[in-house]
């Protein structure tokens, strides 16, 4: 998972300097990202630019590429906050730089002027370290190598804490739902997958439509869609999402095993990996029930998250 940072100051504090002295520095290492405020050089949305004709023109997104680089512009609905953008963000990345954005909860390194004083910040969340480009009496890091040092440090020593920390528990240490309040509405995906093994006679049966319950396939077929729109109603801490799509499929070995997978979709502001693994589960334990009279040694099997996109934890795909 994304580590995010957020580099904040006034005007004319060396936030943009120190952003691209970090991705400078840590890009070698890391899959890096970085959000800015504004971008004043691409005159995105500069009245009369064509940014701002196609946008007042109707167009919803607009994107523009310049020799400054790739530009994207969302008319509406278009995110706001670092966090939402972050969401929104299709890349993978190891490392979030966000410049800006002050009221947002990310980790702050706060640069600061020669006239600002750390005090100045004080209604601002989760300041780890005040820095300055040259000598200040309130910053603790002074200048860009110690900035990027304390940087990498900090990557080093608390990335397991800032990117894996389990957001299921509340300041109790009791179990809660995410407030997923704020996050930003993506088009999301899974896909899982499972197997169950029975006697050749069996899947036999079934190819021949010799089961005395009926048609397996087509009745585990349709316990599986069932499944995936009562997840939140069977796993405690899963979102009541609104499904966009559950497509389930069956290939066979011709011999004694049955793969199922379901791919889910939505459009939603939360995933659905857990969607599709439960309607895997479910579509092969129909196939048990339907077929246990004649064959109670089957076994269940394999049974795993194949891929899934879409939100700010970004493309996953299982590695065998």
């Amino acid at each position: 998972m994304v580590t995010p940072l957020q580099i904040i100051g006034y005007k004319k504090s060396g936030k943009t300097a120190v952003t691209e002295a970090l991705i400078k520095a840590l890009s070698p290492t890391y899959r890096v990202n970085a959000i800015k405020h504004d971008a004043h050089q691409a005159a995105m949305d500069v009245q009369g630019t064509d940014s701002d004709r196609f946008a007042r023109a109707g167009a919803h997104s607009v994107v523009l590429q310049s020799d400054q680089g790739l530009f994207y512009h969302q008319t509406d609905g278009a995110p706001t906050s670092a966090d939402a953008i972050a969401d929104w963000l299709p890349d993978q990345s190891d490392i979030l730089l966000i410049e800006g954005f002050k009221p947002d909860p990310y980790p702050k390194i706060v640069m600061l002027r020669s006239q600002d004083q750390a005090s100045d910040f004080q209604n601002f969340a989760n300041v780890k370290v005040f820095a300055s480009l040259s000598e200040h009496p309130d910053a603790s890091l002074n200048g860009l190598p110690a900035i990027i040092d304390w940087v990498k440090n900090y990557i080093h020593q608390g990335v397991d804490h800032v990117s894996d920390e389990l957001t299921h528990f509340n300041d109790q240490n009791r179990a809660k739902m995410v407030d997923v309040t704020d996050k930003a509405v993506t088009h999301r995906v899974a896909l899982a997958t499972g197997q169950i093994t029975m006697h050749p006679d069996t899947l036999n049966r079934i190819h021949e439509g010799q089961i005395k319950k009926g048609d397996v396939l087509a009745v585990a077929q349709v316990a599986g869609i069932m499944a995936a729109k009562q997840t939140s109603s069977l796993i405690p801490m899963c979102h009541l999402i609104p499904l966009t799509g559950v497509d389930i499929h069956f290939t066979d070995n011709d011999t004694d095993t049955i793969t199922v997978t379901a791919k889910v979709k939505t459009k939603h502001v939360t995933g659905v990996e857990i969607e599709a693994l439960l309607a895997v589960q479910t579509t092969l334990l129909t196939i048990y029930d339907m077929c246990k009279a004649i064959d109670r040694g089957m076994l269940i099997n394999q049974v795993h998250l194949v891929e899934k996109d879409g939100g700010k934890s970004g493309h996953f795909v299982y590695q065998d």
